[in-house]
């Protein structure tokens, strides 16, 4: 189990590294940025440059958010293993579909495809908890590194977390087990700064289009 979480680690501090010596990631983003202008509201300054920090902080959340997740599920006798196996073999081997997506923009494939996959269990297991398991609100980061993924292939990362989270769906837990969940999930109330909003700290948000009502999405 821990070794799963050293590999991601490991390979997530790898493609940081490389991006710091190469900015790889960040001059693509320059390429595109015209493009992305039209989708996602940036702050003053260099563009790129806030968006690959936001991008490198979406990663390297995935092990920690993960494994408080198994954690909890394992104290309510739940078994996590295979999403945890998944998610550690698509980071340990990312897919390089272009050049330009090697290192942190690979990572940012997978990392989008687990951040959706712990926002699928983490609602299925709502009802049967009655709580949510992990205090994520991740919608805004999650549309946003969307955006920067393409509609097309989003999708297809979207249907991959759908079918592993209706693993969840419709399970009953016995009062011993969700006693041991809250238990549990007593250990992780107050862990200040590792639920971050990875967007709003950032001041990135998405525009929305002119012909709807304006929503603020930046909290």
């Amino acid at each position: 189990m821990y070794d799963d979480y050293q590999i991601m680690r490991r390979c997530i501090d790898r493609a940081v590294t490389l991006e710091r010596h190469s900015g790889r990631f960040c001059r693509a983003l320059r390429r595109s940025l015209p493009g992305l202008h039209r989708s996602i509201r940036l702050p003053q300054g260099d563009g790129p440059k806030h968006l690959t920090s936001f991008a490198i902080r979406y990663v390297q959340a995935v092990p920690d958010w993960l494994e408080r997740l198994e954690i909890l599920c394992g104290a309510a006798g739940l078994d996590l293993a295979p999403v945890r196996e998944l998610i550690c073999c698509a980071f340990a081997e990312p897919p390089e579909r272009h050049p330009e997506h090697a290192g942190l923009g690979a990572l940012l494939d997978e990392a989008y495809l687990a951040h959706r996959t712990l926002e699928e269990i983490n609602d299925r297991l709502q009802p049967a908890c009655g709580t949510p398991l992990l205090p994520m609100d991740p919608m805004v980061a999650n549309l946003v590194v969307r955006e920067l993924l393409g509609e097309e292939f989003a999708a297809e990362l979207d249907a991959i977390s759908v079918r592993v989270g209706r693993r969840f769906s419709g399970l009953q837990l016995s009062p011993d087990s969700l006693v041991a969940l809250v238990l549990c999930k007593q250990r992780f109330i107050e862990t200040p700064g590792v639920w971050p909003d990875f967007a709003g700290r950032l001041d990135i948000a998405l525009r929305m289009p002119l012909a709807t009502p304006q929503v603020d999405t930046s909290h």
